[in-house]
């Protein structure tokens, strides 16, 4: 696995999810409701209280020849960038595209990461760090997409949250 150890994300294990992820997932699984993911409006904030400054959201924008056709030309934009990620990435990013993510690597491997999600239609759990003034911090985090239509990903709903280093 020598090409694994210069990767900033990696994948996690279904079985390895910290337990406020598998709440998270088993939430969205509920909510999905025999569709392959439920919309943005079947999920209520109430619900995800213990987890809302961890939450983000990615709008999946098309261009406007590809909405209403086939087609999978999109760009990724943060439509909700939870106070604990300005926290660690010290600002808000909310409305920034994510293809102009400064470090090419990490963006790389996280557009992938969302690839994933948004063509197979399914949820993806990773790792990363943050590079704090007093140390490392590992995080875990699930990617879930969500859909208005039961057909095309519209918005992928992040949850990332610290875990032991």
């Amino acid at each position: 696995m020598g090409g694994d150890t210069n990767r900033l994300i990696t994948p996690v294990a279904t079985a390895d999810i910290d337990p406020r992820l598998r709440g998270l997932v088993a939430y969205w699984a509920a909510k999905s409701a025999g569709r392959c993911c439920p919309a943005r409006a079947d999920l209520d904030p109430l619900d995800l209280k213990p987890l809302l400054g961890f939450l983000l959201m990615v709008d999946v924008v098309r261009p406007e020849k590809e909405k209403s056709g086939g087609g999978d030309a999109y760009r990724l934009r943060y439509r909700l960038f939870g106070t604990e990620f300005v926290f660690y990435h010290g600002r808000d990013l909310t409305g920034r595209w994510l293809d102009e993510i400064a470090n090419t690597v990490f963006r790389d491997e996280l557009l992938g990461f969302y690839r994933v999600v948004i063509a197979e239609k399914t949820m993806q759990a990773l790792s990363y760090d943050y590079m704090l003034e007093r140390g490392r911090q590992r995080f875990q985090a699930v990617l879930l997409p969500l859909s208005k239509d039961a057909g095309r990903i519209d918005i992928v709903l992040g949850c990332g949250v610290p875990v032991d280093t």
